[in-house]
């Protein structure tokens, strides 16, 4: 079965991410995520590649960029082709180290930027890896309000200053991170499940605002049940029955 062609961003900007293998953790220990880190700032120049954002978990990383389509791809292959022979070599092993290709996301009006920044850099907090997302030391949150020589910083200069003029200073900026939104990102599988649970949840409060019933009610009465999950797959274009399971999640907390 031929791939479907990558969804082209109008303004060039995407959410990228990587998995490894089987849910493999390819970037186990500081030294493997250093030499990714690494590779992306010895490649973003020569392929066009403005770096807005990233994190670099265990098993997979995030980045949001913005490229045109054939340099993002360039870039990527180099970049991934790259570490799979280091990661390879260093743990005696052959074979593929990524998870299929790497999946994108168009990212095209500023709000959803700006979240989408956030919930790069909220990543090491939601699994569980630091309390404070400035102790997490792969990741970008860093570098926007850190001095750094042109050398080291990975992220494009312009991005710094849209960031300043936007949010002003430090606090204010790490403050946002702390606000809530209902955007939807590309994540590994189970993180994306828990982002649609985390959404519900704030459909669901809409409902009991609108219904003037309890969340628990409109779960448990089927006619509302039903409205309730018809909204759930509109909202993600998601089949019924995984708006259902959605729904149970949701249900096992009340």
């Amino acid at each position: 079965m031929p791939r479907r062609p990558r969804q082209r961003s109008r303004t060039d900007c995407y959410h990228v991410i990587v998995r490894g293998l089987n849910k493999l953790a390819v970037f186990k220990d500081k030294r493997e995520k250093i030499r990714i880190l690494n590779l992306i700032r010895e490649n973003f120049k020569e392929y066009n590649v403005k770096i807005y954002a990233y994190c670099i978990m265990s098993n997979h990383f995030h980045l949001l960029l913005q490229a045109e389509l054939k340099d993002l791809s360039a870039f990527m292959a180099k970049v991934l082709a790259s570490y799979a022979q280091y990661y390879n070599y260093r743990h005696k092993r052959i074979g593929y180290v990524f998870q299929d290709r790497f999946r994108s996301q168009c990212v095209e009006e500023e709000s959803y930027f700006w979240n989408c920044v956030r919930y790069i850099h909220l990543n090491p907090v939601k699994a569980g890896i630091c309390r404070d997302m400035e102790e997490y030391k792969c990741s970008s949150i860093s570098e926007y309000y850190q001095v750094q020589d042109e050398e080291d910083r990975i992220l494009w200069e312009g991005v710094l200053r849209i960031s300043r003029k936007r949010f002003g200073n430090k606090r204010t900026f790490i403050d946002f991170h702390n606000m809530k939104d209902r955007d939807f990102f590309i994540d590994v599988p189970e993180e994306e499940f828990m982002q649609r649970v985390e959404i519900a949840k704030g459909i669901l409060w809409d409902m009991e605002y609108e219904l003037k019933t309890p969340a628990e009610e409109i779960i448990d009465y089927s006619k509302t049940r039903n409205e309730f999950e018809q909204r759930l797959a509109d909202t993600f274009h998601i089949s019924k029955k995984a708006a259902q399971e959605i729904r149970k999640k949701l249900g096992q907390g009340k």
